[in-house]
């Protein structure tokens, strides 16, 4: 129970501190995810995403490839790299690299159709052209649970705090930089594939108003 309390109250707490007066806009977020095993113990993370701002205009798209290590049930750690390919309405375009390390791990399994799980990342941020590397973690807690007794669509929340260690010569400021909160469905395609819609809110802390990001969200998930 401590441990579930410190994941979750810090995250709490920054989304209790948004200001009423942030900038809104509506976008559509995707994303497809797979996981499996190469051999053994040894994994492979494989994702992708885009995004749209509500004229429709690609604002960004991600590609995140990792190997990993299975350290028990549900408990693995990763290493990854990242191309984050950003287009904003209103400014230059961007290519960013990153390097992240995470580990994920059950936090509460009931057997009557609850779990929560966590996942700790850290990220090493660098954008092309420019020479400082952010260092960013970023602490993600999710809890699903079953509709109803034995039945398969389950109902899916998740918060995720990101806090940037470093500020840096691109624009990254130290300290809460967003919050992400997320409510939907899981439902099973097959045995090893979920479709996952819902409503995705980002929250973007900035040194003027800050920014509040409404996204219907639709996540694939698969575990090969």
């Amino acid at each position: 129970m401590k441990t579930i309390v410190r994941l979750v109250v810090p995250t709490l707490v920054a989304l209790a501190a948004v200001p009423v007066q942030a900038q809104d806009d509506g976008q559509a977020w995707a994303q497809a995810l797979a996981q499996g095993s190469i051999k053994g113990d040894l994994i492979f993370w494989a994702e992708g995403q885009t995004r749209f701002t509500d004229a429709t205009r690609g604002t960004q798209i991600i590609i995140r490839p990792a190997i990993g290590l299975r350290l028990a049930r549900d408990t693995t750690a990763h290493l990854g790299y990242a191309f984050v390919r950003t287009d904003p309405a209103n400014g230059a375009a961007t290519n960013e690299h990153r390097v992240w390390e995470q580990l994920s791990f059950p936090i509460v399994r009931n057997g009557r159709g609850l779990y929560v799980w966590g996942r700790s990342r850290i990220e090493q941020r660098m954008i092309e052209g420019r020479r400082d590397t952010g260092w960013r973690l970023r602490q993600f807690v999710r809890a699903q649970m079953s509709l109803q007794r034995g039945g398969k669509v389950s109902g899916v929340i998740f918060a995720e705090g990101f806090y940037a260690a470093n500020s840096t010569d691109w624009g990254a400021r130290a300290g809460v930089d967003q919050v992400r909160t997320f409510v939907g469905l899981s439902i099973p395609l097959s045995k090893q594939v979920n479709l996952e819609p819902g409503y995705l809110n980002q929250t973007i802390f900035r040194r003027g108003p800050d920014r509040t990001n409404h996204a219907a969200s639709i996540n694939l998930l698969a575990r090969l």
